[in-house]
């Protein structure tokens, strides 16, 4: 009679004594199994401005106060850091950008619903916030660090695509991914830093937060999928796969022809 193959595992398992190449009907208390998933970009979010000059922006006088690895975890603050008026109206909204690039403040209002919704990849810092005329303002925000992580970005993943770059239409590497897939799976992070030791300020977000941001109607921040995302090629010199110069030229030759 002929033995029947037998079925390959579809999970992995760790904290016991062995790995199990085969399914098991029964497993040691011990053992705890985790089903590999794959990662939907679609439900996660690059968290950018609106690039709106009504919104409150801020302005922090001290670089090392407002330095990137602060934004990132990385380095700890010690001392409240003030945050003036820089530019833009005097209404304060729930998150204010600052002309510093890095720093992300926030209301207390956004820090409770982080905490009553289990959000998590998040910390804070202290900051107060000043008027344009110097003035204290008596209204509690914090400025966020994000210390959830995923793989840096991986171009060899994207999609090439024609797009605008101001008036001109240019082969573009569309969507953004990450190194080996690699997401921790908090809500709230950012890009581990690539093979040649440089980290990026993008940051992200789940469709947990991305769900709550639209409920709640936080404003002054932009979410767009990171499958929507794109870069220009030539200007951001892009080091493209055989497959993906391929389909450039392929792209290139129908525009030019008007296919």
């Amino acid at each position: 009679m002929e033995k029947k193959a037998k079925p390959k595992a579809l999970a992995s398992c760790v904290g016991g004594n062995e790995k199990f190449p085969y399914l098991r009907t029964t497993l040691s208390p011990t053992v705890t199994c985790k089903l590999k998933k794959m990662l939907n970009y679609d439900k996660i979010y690059l968290i950018g401005e609106t690039h709106s000059s009504r919104p409150f922006r801020g302005e922090i006088d001290k670089y090392d106060l407002a330095e990137p690895e602060i934004s990132r975890g990385e380095n700890k603050v010690s001392e409240i850091v003030p945050v003036k008026h820089s530019m833009g109206g005097k209404t304060l909204y729930d998150v204010i950008w600052t002309t510093n690039a890095f720093p992300l403040i926030v209301s207390d209002r956004v820090i409770e619903l982080f905490k009553s919704n289990g959000i998590t990849g998040w910390q804070t810092y202290t900051v107060k916030i000043y008027s344009k005329k110097n003035e204290l303002i008596d209204q509690k925000y914090h400025g966020l660090i994000l210390t959830g992580r995923c793989g840096y970005q991986d171009f060899s993943q994207s999609s090439i695509v024609m797009d605008k770059i101001g008036i001109t239409t240019e082969p573009h590497a569309k969507g953004f991914y990450f190194k080996d897939n690699y997401w921790d799976g908090t809500d709230l992070f950012m890009c581990k830093t690539d093979e040649n030791g440089e980290s990026t300020m993008f940051r992200f977000c789940s469709q947990k937060v991305a769900d709550l941001i639209k409920k709640e109607k936080i404003k002054n921040l932009s979410l767009k999928k990171t499958t929507d995302f794109s870069l220009s090629i030539s200007l951001y010199d892009i080091k493209l796969t055989d497959k993906q110069k391929f389909e450039m030229e392929i792209l290139k030759t129908s525009r030019k022809h008007g296919v």
